[in-house]
């Protein structure tokens, strides 16, 4: 009897001890896009050590999934929105709150698009071309700049064509059209009113740039005027005052 008695026994411990080690801990959080708006019915999973949960985020963007303890993945993913993942190690299990995840709409098109306050503002198309003496080619933008207010700006750059999206120039704009000249003589000088961006990679074909820009009229150049530049296209915008 006693012997039956030990035997109950471990096996209880045991069993408790296995419901113990599946026992998970919970990642609590909102999803966002954007533009700063909850994002409802989200599908998230979380990843970790072979184990995977899953949840749908409410009306309010907020979601809660269990997780097992070690280096997890949670995803996110909704139709219309680029998927977005981050990587998350946690070594016990416990009630944890994460910062609002942002993931971001898929413009409607290819393009350059700012963020606006509540949607996206299409910045419009435009060519650049050049004039030529013996000793400067000037190059000069030809288009209708979109106009918007801001100078702390946010771009979604989309591109469909191509997944490449790094692959533009930022250049200031002068009351004459010009964005700069590149001499020739007496020795080859690039005068180019070149502005500096950051760009953060969103996904392959989706990117991000940040710049903050004084008033003015700028043309983002698909690509970048050198020598051999000749005419080219890019995207053109007006910060007004």
């Amino acid at each position: 009897m006693v012997r039956k008695i030990c035997i109950s026994v471990m096996i209880l411990f045991f069993a408790l001890k296995t419901l113990y080690a599946f026992e998970s801990g919970t990642l609590r959080g909102r999803v966002i896009d954007g533009f700063g708006k909850p994002i409802p019915l989200a599908n998230i999973e979380a990843l970790s050590d072979g184990s995977k949960s899953k949840t749908t985020s409410d009306q309010k963007g907020e979601f809660s999934v269990n997780y097992n303890p070690g280096n997890i993945k949670l995803t996110f993913a909704r139709e219309g929105y680029v998927p977005s993942y981050i990587p998350i190690s946690l070594d016990e299990k416990r009630d944890f709150s994460i910062d609002d995840i942002t993931v971001w709409k898929i413009p409607p098109h290819g393009g350059l698009f700012l963020v606006g306050e509540s949607d996206y503002l299409e910045i419009n198309k435009a060519e650049y071309y050049f004039e030529s003496s013996s000793k400067e080619r000037r190059f000069y933008v030809k288009g209708t700049p979109t106009v918007f207010k801001g100078q702390a700006l946010r771009i979604i750059d989309f591109q469909v064509d191509n997944p490449l999206v790094i692959g533009k120039t930022l250049y200031q704009v002068d009351s004459k059209d010009s964005v700069g000249s590149i001499v020739f003589y007496p020795s080859q000088k690039y005068v180019l009113n070149k502005e500096e961006d950051s760009y953060t990679k969103i996904a392959d074909n989706i990117g991000m740039r940040k710049v903050t820009l004084p008033p003015g009229r700028y043309f983002y150049c698909t690509g970048e005027i050198t020598i051999r530049s000749k005419v080219g296209n890019g995207f053109f915008f007006e910060i007004s005052s």
